[in-house]
């Protein structure tokens, strides 16, 4: 592969899959150890059912009274239902920022379990689609997860089924679909950033973008805590390409070799944009939910690090389902104390 430009996130053309996985998985790998994130493009998973799962997520914000979404709430142990208040979780300040938020912002998610690892209230204006909803995980799971998964093992070099074991659908994990929603700002709202820094608790993210821009990721250049002079890159919207990231508990079975980047949704860089509704999907692929949070056997060149005090338990968080509990719970459970 060619030289990575530091100003550009790299676009990796998924279509070698089939005909040229080593140094596919080569150039996910070093992509991944730079960026932490990348375009996926020739990825296999068709446009149309990705439209449709915007049609239904635009037809369950703007159509739901807002009493019908809240009959749901946001549980940060079982991390689904509908959520208003994003942005109160402690981890969104633990790395430095100092990012002007809006106080008007109303912006708003439901997070989506898969049926075979909990049995989800929902209301009744979004159940009506959970078939639909359920059928494109699936198939984001086989077409771009999987694939993904088996390049990044054979990039760390463990063989081409090993993270695909771990993250098998049929097996309860919390894997989930995240709907999002960011109304249109009012014209006088100033504030630049909608969504404060962060990194992705899972192994990877595969992030679909409709039309609005917003989405802004730290260049590899920044190391440690967030500086306020510091240039993000935003991230365009490219046609029929999703945008992937590695999330925490990747460096953790990598041993840090593979980075989970920060990221942050800011306004859209495009004056044709504002005014404008921004819809975005988020699918966050976890393991198996008993897998250890620990470096993966037969990676070489990797360190060790030691799994937090969970905030939930009081012990040292062991599996991956104690990891994500903790990570969503931080904040969340001191408030409501």
């Amino acid at each position: 592969m060619s030289e990575l430009d530091s100003n550009h996130i790299p676009i990796v053309d998924f279509s070698r899959f089939g005909t040229d996985l080593p140094s596919l998985a080569q150039e996910v790998r070093t992509v991944c150890e730079a960026w932490g994130f990348l375009y996926l493009k020739n990825h296999g998973l068709e446009q149309s059912k990705i439209d449709n799962m915007f049609h239904i997520s635009k037809t369950f914000f703007k159509d739901t009274s807002r009493e019908e979404k809240a009959s749901t709430p946001w549980s940060s142990i079982y991390n689904a239902g509908y959520d208003a208040k994003t942005g109160t979780e402690g981890y969104f300040s633990e790395n430095g920022a100092n990012e002007i938020m809006s106080t008007e912002d109303s912006k708003e998610v439901f997070v989506i379990r898969k049926e075979s690892s909990y049995d989800q209230p929902m209301p009744p204006s979004l159940k009506r689609f959970n078939p639909e909803i359920q059928s494109f995980m699936a198939e984001t799971h086989e077409k771009i997860a999987v694939p993904l998964l088996a390049c990044l093992g054979l990039g760390l070099g463990l063989t081409k089924d090993r993270l695909p074991r771990i993250h098998q659908h049929e097996s309860p994990s919390v894997t989930t679909l995240r709907l999002i929603h960011y109304p249109a700002l009012r014209q006088n709202d100033t504030a630049p950033i909608r969504l404060p820094s962060h990194t992705d608790q899972g192994v990877i993210t595969i992030l679909f973008q409709n039309q609005i821009a917003g989405l802004q990721v730290r260049p590899p250049k920044y190391t440690g805590p967030i500086k306020d002079d510091e240039q993000w890159l935003d991230a365009p919207v490219i046609p029929g390409a999703v945008l992937i990231n590695i999330g925490e508990t990747m460096t953790f079975f990598s041993g840090g070799l593979m980075k989970s980047t920060l990221h942050r949704v800011a306004k859209s860089p495009n004056p044709e944009d504002h005014g404008k509704d921004r819809f975005s999907m988020a699918y966050f692929c976890h393991p198996n939910q008993d897998t250890l949070l620990e470096v993966l056997e037969g990676i070489e060149g990797g360190v060790k690090r030691d799994p937090p005090i969970s905030c939930v338990t009081g012990r040292q968080v062991k599996t991956v389902k104690d990891w994500i509990e903790h990570r969503h719970s931080m904040g969340r459970l001191e408030a409501a104390k």
